[in-house]
């Protein structure tokens, strides 16, 4: 019947008597032997453990403790209460103890003892024999002896080769040195084979290669055998199985990569958008061309790892054509104009030439978080299993892409068909209703719940939470942001136009301009696209082609009236604010401010020629300066005849 009483060991009975360690197990010893302590009979036992020469520790019972002690430990749990013996030997000598305690209370070779024997014998089901070599290995090494004996030649193998090989190679006379010799090439064969191109092949190929190179080294010793002394067991040859590892580092890659030891993120701690992985996937579905030619469409997706949830661009591409960077920026501005998902705090995108365009963000991005801190991470060539993007992937293709008409499956080369020996159809409907079609999969997707680090709840769920905590997306004006991935450029106006790569391009916000302007541009990143241009104000707008108005047409002159009634109004504009101002009123101050300063410095009396004779002499050596162009200095002298007559006048007037 089991005990439930609680048991304290004797550091924690002396703790709460607040007594010695030594002073606690004296008295739980005279407990044993029915003395009371402190007026109580303590009810004690003895359990195997770490304690003293016999290996028995002492515990007592809680319930048989003063009250007043008692009272302390109410409120302890059990756990909190006892404590384990550090240490404690094998079960097999706890179980050989129980046996026995009983057993030694008696005295050697007496009758009680043998009658406690032959009960014990009935209560174990263990025989006399067996517990009287028990009771001989305490009484001689305490609870040491009733734990199993480790063998002298432990750790240290028995078997060079194998059985049948050992036992033939002594019969025929072969020294054991040699013996092992053999058994040591052995190994090392195995271990090559292992890490050769063989282990692919799987472990019967191994053993005949392996068989085949014992059969060499005993021929190369003169050493003649049975054929089924060669034999070599499963068990042997596969002892060496880890050594595979070598030959997949050296010839197949990934699959050494995938078996690298790795740890798992929690990703549920982030804000939404505080780190956004983005990735471009090949979509197993077959789609057809406005022109009627199949295509297999891409995906460029951002995951956001704050809530797990995945936001995709559909690209439908020409043939032989890949993604490219525009494509990745359609999909960055079509997430960031999204009401729902808004401008990242970072990326970590892959190391794909795609990905490069989103660099030219970076400085925003570095606005936005701390100082210092990594805003744009490209993860290392070959390394999906670090990317969370590609589990998503997977979650995709099983229940997103997988329901869609025209799904072909991963392995193009044996594709799912409708029909067996007819090619797979592709989806029904044009490029607009897959896009529908793939983004509303997506969207319910997104609600759909995860287990593991989220708890069963899904994206959509873990979005709520988090704008319920403060979170809102960032929104940012989708032309500045257009903007920042166009590469920059100036261009002067010129009667309204700016002409930018052989093209002449105007916008109404520039009209009215004047001539000679510079202006900031930014040249399209899309094919086919109009620059941008940063107007007064300091925003951005888009340029439109100045197209040729047809000579007959009268609207030509009318776009000619407002442009020119546009500048106009541009011109009282500036009028307005700039001050009225004489320039001649302007010199004439200047000049009598001239003439009324005095001299500054006084006049030199000597010349020191000690230390600045050398300087001297090289300003002497020195050429003299290049004549005036004659253009320069009659403009000179006309100023001066101007000014002279001016002040003739000014003296006239006074």
């Amino acid at each position: 019947m089991a005990d439930d009483r609680i048991w304290l060991v004797t550091e924690d009975f002396a703790a709460m008597a607040g007594i010695s360690p030594q002073a606690a197990n004296k008295a739980l010893r005279a407990s044993r032997h029915g003395l009371p302590w402190r007026g109580c009979i303590l009810a004690v036992r003895q359990r195997v453990g770490r304690g003293g020469r016999s290996g028995l520790v002492n515990e007592v019972a809680l319930e048989s403790l003063p009250a007043m002690l008692r009272a302390d430990v109410e409120d302890r749990s059990a756990k909190d209460r006892v404590t384990p013996p550090s240490n404690p030997p094998g079960e097999f000598a706890a179980e050989r103890w129980d046996a026995i305690r009983e057993v030694l209370s008696y005295p050697r070779d007496s009758a009680e003892r043998s009658e406690a024997v032959a009960h014990a014998a009935g209560r174990t089901g263990k025989s006399v024999r067996t517990l009287y070599r028990w009771i001989r290995s305490y009484e001689a090494r305490g609870v040491r002896g009733l734990c199993p004996v480790r063998p002298s030649n432990s750790g240290q193998r028995r078997v060079a080769v194998s059985r049948a090989f050992d036992r033939a190679a002594l019969r025929a006379n072969l020294d054991p040195i040699a013996l092992k010799e053999i058994g040591e090439e052995l190994e090392r064969s195995l271990k090559g084979l292992w890490a050769s191109r063989a282990e692919a092949a799987g472990w019967r190929e191994i053993r005949r290669l392996a068989q085949a190179l014992l059969r060499e080294t005993c021929e190369a010793r003169a050493l003649r055998l049975p054929p089924e002394a060669f034999h070599l067991s499963r068990r042997r040859v596969e002892a060496f199985a880890p050594f595979r590892i070598v030959n997949q580092r050296r010839n197949d890659r990934k699959a050494f990569d995938d078996a690298k030891p790795r740890i798992r993120r929690d990703w549920t701690g982030l804000a939404p958008m505080k780190r956004v992985v983005g990735d471009v996937k090949h979509l197993d579905v077959i789609v057809r061309r406005p022109d009627g030619t199949l295509a297999w469409p891409k995906i460029v997706a951002f995951l956001d790892t704050g809530t797990n949830r995945i936001f995709v661009h559909p690209v439908l591409l020409d043939q032989g054509e890949g993604v490219r960077q525009e494509h990745v920026i359609e999909a960055f501005l079509a997430m960031v104009c999204d009401p729902d998902w808004g401008f990242p705090k970072g990326l970590y995108l892959d190391n794909g030439a795609e990905f490069a365009a989103l660099t030219k963000i970076q400085g925003a991005l570095g606005a936005i978080n701390e100082p210092g801190a990594r805003t744009i991470i490209f993860a290392q060539p070959y390394n999906a299993s670090a990317k969370p993007i590609e589990s998503m992937f997977a979650r995709l293709d099983r229940y997103v892409f997988s329901l869609l008409p025209g799904y072909a499956g991963p392995n193009r080369m044996a594709k799912k068909t409708q029909r067996v020996g007819k090619a797979p159809e592709a989806f029904p409907g044009d490029w607009d209703e897959f896009c529908s079609v793939v983004t509303g999969l997506i969207a319910d997707h997104n609600t759909r719940p995860i287990g593991g680090l989220w708890r069963d709840r899904s994206p959509r769920d873990w979005l709520d939470a988090k704008r319920a905590e403060g979170w809102r997306p960032a929104t940012v004006d989708p032309i500045v942001l257009d903007a920042a991935f166009c590469d920059h450029d100036s261009r002067r106006i010129d009667r309204g136009i700016l002409k930018i790569r052989s093209q002449r391009f105007h916008h109404p916000d520039i009209s009215a301009l004047p001539g000679r302007t510079a202006v900031d541009i930014a040249l399209p990143w899309r094919r086919d696209a109009n620059p941008l241009v940063r107007v007064p104000g300091g925003h951005w707008v888009r340029l439109m082609p100045d197209i040729p108005y047809p000579a007959n047409w009268t609207e030509g002159a009318r776009e000619t009236g407002r442009r020119q009634k546009a500048q106009s109004r541009y011109v009282s504009r500036l009028a307005r604010e700039a001050p009225k101002l004489d320039p001649i009123e302007i010199k004439l101050r200047s000049m009598a401010r001239a003439t009324t300063l005095p001299p500054s410095g006084r006049p030199s009396h000597g010349l020191d020629l000690g230390a600045q004779a050398e300087h001297l002499a090289d300003a002497l050596r020195a050429p003299p300066p290049p004549d005036p162009v004659p253009a320069r200095e009659r403009k000179r002298l006309r100023e001066m005849e101007l000014t002279e007559r001016l002040e003739r006048r000014r003296r006239g007037d006074e």
